[in-house]
């Protein structure tokens, strides 16, 4: 019976060490109460996949550099392995080094003709696309009629257009309440972790998470 006590005892006080931490987790970003993406941002957060500025911010509205959208897709799917790293910008002294490793044993990061990633620039939402539609091994569809939904259609990218048409079908990603689709924008962070969020569950439909933007 003590012996019993005592395991009660101590597994009472751990979840009371562990409850606080996992709250101060979520508390830690001071600009996400309210924002449509809280939940997402303060679940990923609790999971410890997502990080934020020493000054305590999320900065949701922010854009996401190549760099840290490849670093979040890796931490949100869970890629480990490695494979050889060839761009001409990317250096074996960047921070990103392997998780642009990571992305390349994936298969989700082929970079541009000069072989080169641009791993500084931000990334804009209909690359965003390609790259959803390449970690799910999508093949083109024959029916892009998801497209005239948006009003600015006419200025997504030729290369684009399969991936955008398939992510908006599947629900990955969607436009605006102005009915555009913004290919060529910059894709916020807190749009970036929501597509990932949403690939995520599509990827495991054990729950059904709504898309929220």
């Amino acid at each position: 019976m003590k012996l019993r006590s005592k395991a009660i005892l101590i597994l009472v006080v751990t979840l009371c060490l562990l409850l606080p931490l996992s709250k101060l987790a979520i508390a830690q970003f001071s600009d996400i109460e309210g924002y449509w993406a809280e939940r997402q941002i303060s679940d990923w957060l609790d999971k410890g996949a997502v990080t934020g500025y020493p000054d305590g911010t999320f900065a949701p509205a922010n854009s996401i550099t190549r760099a840290e959208f490849i670093t979040l897709v890796n931490k949100l799917l869970g890629f480990h392995e490695k494979a050889q790293v060839t761009f001409n910008d990317v250096s074996k002294n960047d921070w990103f080094y392997e998780e642009v490793s990571k992305a390349r044993a994936a298969g989700y990061m082929i970079g541009y003709e000069d072989n080169t990633l641009h791993p500084g620039n931000p990334i804009k939402r209909e690359e965003v696309s390609t790259v959803i539609f390449r970690l799910l091994d999508m093949e083109e569809g024959q029916d892009s009629s998801s497209l005239y939904q948006f009003e600015d259609a006419v200025i997504i990218s030729s290369w684009a257009k399969p991936s955008v048409a398939e992510v908006v079908d599947y629900k990955l990603m969607k436009g605006y309440p102005d009915r555009t689709f913004k290919p060529l924008d910059y894709i916020t962070r807190a749009e970036a972790l929501v597509t990932l969020d949403n690939l995520f569950w599509f990827k495991h439909p054990v729950l059904i998470t709504p898309l929220d933007y």
